[in-house]
C-alpha cells in the first residue's frame, strides 16, 4: 500500500537526520547536536548564524516536516484497511527513476530576474508556488521546470514529480487562464505534442486549471495527487 511505503521512507529519512535542537550560549542563538561515543551521550554545538549552525536549521526544519507527515500518515492508517503490496515489476513506464535522475531543469539552462521566490526558485505565477508548497507539505519529492525535448520542440512542464514506491514519475501542468482564447490556443499544441509522445491524462500528466477569478485549491490539488497515487495503488499491486 502506497500510505505504508511512504511511512517507511519517512521513518528511513528520518533515521539519517540526527536529533537537533536550538538554545542560547551567552545571549547568542546556537543549535546542538547530540550522539553517542563510547557509550557516552555527548553534544555538538554551533552558532546559528555559521554554515554549519545555517545547515543544522535547514535538517531540523525537515527533520520537523517529516515528524509532521509522519503523525498524519499514522492517524490516517489507523482508519484504512491492509490492501495488497506494492509489485515494482509490474511499473512499466519511460517516466522511471533512469529518467528522474537524468532530468535537466529550466534553471540549469536560464537564469530567471524576477518572478515569485519559493525555496530559492524564481516561479513564474503565485499559483506555481502553491502548487510547489502543496508537494512539499504531501512530502513529495519534485523538480521545477524539467526540461522536456519532443521531436523539434523543447518543453518545460511546470513540474515533474518522482514517488521511489513506485519507481516512476508524473508531470504537473498549472493552466491558468482558461478564460482566455489566446492562453488556451498558445498551450494547445503543447498538450497535444504531450499526448502524441505518449503521456496519458491521469496517469503520466495532472492538469491544474484555473480562471482569472477562479483558482483551485491546495486541498483541490492535493485531493487529485492522491487519487492518481491511489490509482497507481490500483495498477501496481500484486
Amino acid at each position: 500500500m502506497f500510505l505504508n511505503a511512504r511511512l517507511k521512507l519517512i521513518e528511513n529519512k528520518l533515521e539519517q537526520i540526527p536529533e537537533t535542537y536550538t538554545g542560547y550560549h551567552r545571549d547568542r542563538l546556537v543549535v546542538r547536536r547530540y550522539y553517542h561515543s563510547n557509550g557516552r551521550r555527548k553534544v555538538r554545538e554551533a552558532d546559528a548564524n555559521s554554515e554549519i549552525g545555517k545547515d543544522w536549521l535547514d535538517k531540523l526544519e525537515t527533520r520537523k516536516q517529516l515528524i509532521k507527515f509522519k503523525k498524519q500518515l499514522e492517524a490516517i492508517l489507523i482508519d484504512k484497511p491492509d490492501m495488497p503490496p506494492i509489485d515494482p515489476s509490474r511499473v512499466n513506464t519511460v517516466y522511471n527513476k533512469e529518467y528522474w535522475d537524468n532530468i535537466v531543469v529550466r534553471v540549469q539552462m536560464e537564469t530567471k530576474s524576477d518572478g515569485y521566490e519559493y525555496r530559492g526558485m524564481k516561479m513564474d505565477s503565485r499559483a506555481e508556488m502553491i502548487v510547489a508548497q502543496t508537494l512539499d507539505e504531501m512530502g513529495l519529492q519534485y523538480k521545477y521546470e524539467p526540461m522536456l525535448i519532443i521531436g523539434d520542440e523543447i518543453y518545460y512542464p511546470d513540474f515533474i514529480v518522482y514517488l521511489p514506491e513506485f519507481g516512476r514519475c508524473f508531470f504537473i501542468e498549472f493552466m491558468g487562464r482558461l478564460d482566455s482564447d489566446k492562453y488556451i490556443s498558445r498551450n494547445e499544441f503543447k498538450l497535444m505534442d504531450y499526448l502524441n509522445d505518449g503521456m496519458v491524462l491521469n496517469r503520466d500528466l495532472l492538469i491544474f486549471c484555473g480562471y482569472e477569478s477562479s483558482m483551485i485549491t491546495a486541498d483541490e490539488m492535493a485531493a487529485d495527487i492522491v487519487a492518481l497515487i491511489e490509482k497507481y495503488c490500483r495498477i501496481y499491486s500484486i
